[in-house]
């Protein structure tokens, strides 16, 4: 059942299935944080708005981000969170995201976002989770969610900051949801992802037909069109013989790594001078702090032992952000201190994003 479906409607209908369909209307939320600066929260709610049992709240991945995420690809625009939210309200169940410190809603595409960056510069991982408890915070001042359970829906970062705040237990969560799951320290996982292995990941598919992670010249050269759309979209017709770095008659990451550990290394020095202005145009729009705060963090492989509300974690083999190996990790390390509070599905073939942009 849960393969045959869209992976985002399975978060969805994971935690909805026993709501009656609604439909959905919506509020925008000025929210105070404990500094005193101000966000804004778009809150999206079933019809029956007098009896909310649910409330899920979006916790964002890396970077500026809006309550409506709009987003232009080619000639498509569309929200990011329309289907999030809609797919909640016919079951019954209320949606909240917001605009991350410092970011707006702005008019240009692809991003759609207009950033202060003063106030952006707040955004590290620890004010991020005490942003979330002061939404949790006004939202349950509302009589409304009086008695309503709180979810949090995290992806990539957010599946840190999620659980962080429900480690600090300042608010009450009642159930985690984290997609992109970041089982170790941010610089552990960006370490990875110049390891070479995120690289195979990305390219595997289009190539590695006996799915061995290693690609033969025979499979790099098919004439399949799936291996013809990888040579000339992805990796713009380059030859075999040119990626082989290592000359071994076969890709594998170790090609990739010698391109990529010389960039991880080069990341790290800019870290470490606090160039901001490099890392923004060349990495992310994340700041040096950031990096920083993130990379002095403990990791969500022990953090979430000490969590005892459901946790369900929803995960892509084909993850080049984070791997997948992650989450069999921490299914292991649950079921040795036989705890019973986690439950994982993984999904063949499906990316950081579960394929959304596929859907």
């Amino acid at each position: 059942f849960f393969i045959m479906i869209q992976m985002k409607k399975i978060i969805i209908l994971f935690i909805a299935v026993f709501f009656n369909t609604c439909l959905s209307g919506q509020e925008i939320v000025k929210v105070r944080l404990s500094d005193g600066d101000n966000i804004t929260g778009q809150l999206k709610l079933p019809a029956n708005k007098a009896k909310i049992p649910l409330l899920v709240v979006f916790v964002h991945g890396t970077g500026p981000n809006t309550y409506l995420n709009k987003r232009k690809i080619g000639n498509v625009e569309f929200n990011y969170f329309d289907l999030f939210a809609d797919e909640f309200n016919k079951r019954g169940i209320g949606f909240f995201t917001y605009n991350r410190r410092g970011v707006e809603i702005g008019d240009n595409p692809p991003y759609y976002d207009k950033i202060d960056s003063l106030k952006y510069s707040k955004y590290l991982p620890l004010t991020e989770a005490e942003d979330i408890e002061a939404i949790i915070s006004q939202l349950k001042r509302d009589k409304r969610f009086i008695n309503s359970k709180i979810a949090l829906l995290g992806c990539s970062e957010g599946t840190i900051i999620a659980s962080m705040v429900a480690d600090r237990k300042v608010e009450k969560i009642d159930a985690l949801l984290l997609f992109g799951y970041a089982n170790d320290n941010l610089f552990d996982i960006i370490k990875w992802q110049y390891s070479g292995k995120a690289s195979i990941i990305n390219i595997r598919k289009y190539f590695d037909t006996n799915k061995d992670n290693i690609i033969s010249k025979g499979e790099y050269e098919s004439i399949d069109s799936i291996a013809v759309l990888g040579r000339t979209r992805v990796l713009r017709n380059a030859s075999f013989e040119s990626l082989d770095i290592v000359k071994d008659s076969i890709l594998d990451f170790r090609d990739f790594a010698s391109r990529t550990v010389p960039y991880f290394e080069y990341l790290l020095k800019k870290i470490d001078s606090d160039s901001d202005a490099w890392i923004w145009q060349n990495y992310f729009r994340v700041t040096s702090k950031w990096l920083k705060e993130h990379f002095q963090l403990e990791a969500n492989k022990t953090r979430l032992l000490r969590i005892d509300i459901p946790v369900y974690i929803f995960q892509g083999t084909d993850d080049g952000n984070v791997p997948v190996e992650g989450v069999y990790d921490i299914q292991s390390k649950f079921e040795k201190a036989n705890k019973t509070n986690l439950k994982c599905f993984i999904f063949e073939g499906h990316n950081h994003d579960l394929n959304y942009l596929d859907w």
